[in-house]
């Protein structure tokens, strides 16, 4: 697609949409995702209202669990929470409604009538209205919309701890309706395509690449280190590869850990006490910038998934966050990152076994050449030209809606 939206709208320009956006994760979590970019994008040039999680997966009384539905009635009812840790794009609504995390009857009519209540103000907006939704469970809201677009960027139904029904019956209800399913992933693409939805566009997850290339360092000032950011969790995570990566790397450089613990249910505690054993060092979560700091004197990032049935949806979006930073990425056999490994020499797949014999080659010295590559190979796999790309597609779906 060609760009025909600006970056920025001019000022005195009326945004093109009312935006809502319903999310699976807060606004503030502690990695930022998909719905987070595209979400900022759109804001460029339509009024968004971002919907925080509507609890798909049932909570556990886990002090983490306690603590996040606590904040989360705070917010509802409008108490002070703590600063921001995510900026808010100009013109963006935050919305934290207060349901309960159980999307079947007899709490299906409540919950319809919280969520309506919380979305009052896009309900009473001017048209055109979007539906732009991450998660199938909608309440029927797309019922007021003129245009909605299903943003799937995982299989849902087989994360752990998911109510596998109300997602089956919530995309059911949904792929009617829907003028345009995006799909992050092949297997994500097949899913929507079994299910019934019309119209699919395949277009898989991109970093926020000039963040990391920025802080990229020379090959002269980098490391022997792995490093894996993102979330660890039993539910993802190979631990037996993890160790395996630990071991290897140890006596040549560091396998750094970036991210929360279990930030999606569970726990890593243990896990993580075994991994620093074996020589791992957790930094905590990383601010977008004090990630592209500790990447940009690594060699390599890692990708040590486990192969399940949610994971074979997974695109990762931190092949790219590597990319960009200058590092060498060596995956699991992912089925996203092996198509990506098809065409860049920078990645490599290998099945968990083989996976750690593969760290001495690419922990060796290279040069600014190779560091170049690899920040090259990433450069069109940025949010700035996916943004356009999104706002294009808004633009030209309610375009042909009139």
């Amino acid at each position: 697609m060609t760009a025909s939206v600006p970056d920025r709208p001019r000022a005195g320009d009326a945004p093109v949409a009312n935006v809502l956006m319903l999310g699976t994760a807060e606004w503030d979590s502690p990695i930022a995702t998909n719905q987070h970019y595209v979400a900022r994008e759109l804001a460029r040039t339509a009024n968004v209202t971002f919907v925080e999680s509507l609890g798909l997966r049932r909570p556990t009384l886990r002090r983490d669990d306690v603590v996040r539905m606590a904040s989360r009635l705070r917010r509802a009812l409008g108490g002070r929470e703590v600063p921001a840790q995510r900026p808010r794009p100009a013109g963006t609504q935050i919305v934290s409604p207060l349901v309960l995390p159980v999307h079947r009857r007899p709490t299906y009519p409540v919950n319809r009538a919280l969520l309506r209540r919380a979305t009052a103000d896009w309900l009473r907006s001017a048209r055109p209205r979007v539906l732009w939704t991450f998660t199938p469970v909608t309440y029927g809201l797309e019922e007021a919309a003129d245009l909605v677009i299903y943003h799937c960027v995982d299989l849902l139904a087989t994360f752990p701890g998911v109510d596998a029904v109300a997602v089956a019956r919530g995309e059911r209800s949904l792929s009617p309706r829907t003028a345009v399913a995006v799909a992050t992933s092949t297997a994500v693409q097949a899913h929507l395509a079994a299910v019934g939805f019309p119209r699919i566009e395949l277009l898989p997850n991109v970093a926020d690449v000039s963040v990391f290339t920025a802080a990229s360092k020379p090959a002269a000032h980098r490391r022997p280190d792995v490093l894996f950011s993102g979330n660890l969790t039993v539910h993802k995570l190979d631990l037996r590869l993890l160790e395996a990566i630990a071991t290897a790397v140890r006596g040549r450089g560091e396998l750094l850990l970036a991210g929360p613990l279990a930030a999606g249910g569970g726990s890593f505690d243990a896990e993580l006490r075994q991994l620093e054993a074996l020589g791992a060092r957790h930094l905590g979560v990383l601010t977008p910038d004090q990630l592209a700091e500790a990447a940009g004197t690594c060699a390599v990032g890692v990708i040590p998934y486990a192969i399940n049935d949610y994971t074979r949806g997974v695109s990762p979006l931190k092949c790219f966050e590597y990319l960009s930073s200058g590092l060498a990425v060596l995956s699991s056999p992912l089925p996203a990152v092996a198509e990506l490994a098809r065409t860049n020499p920078h990645v490599t797949v290998a099945e968990a076994d083989d996976l750690p014999a593969h760290l001495p080659g690419l922990l060796r010295p290279v040069t600014d050449a190779v560091v170049g590559a690899r920040m090259a190979s990433a450069a069109e796999h940025g949010w700035e030209g996916r943004g356009v790309l999104l706002r294009d597609l808004l633009l030209t779906e309610l375009t042909h809606g009139r």
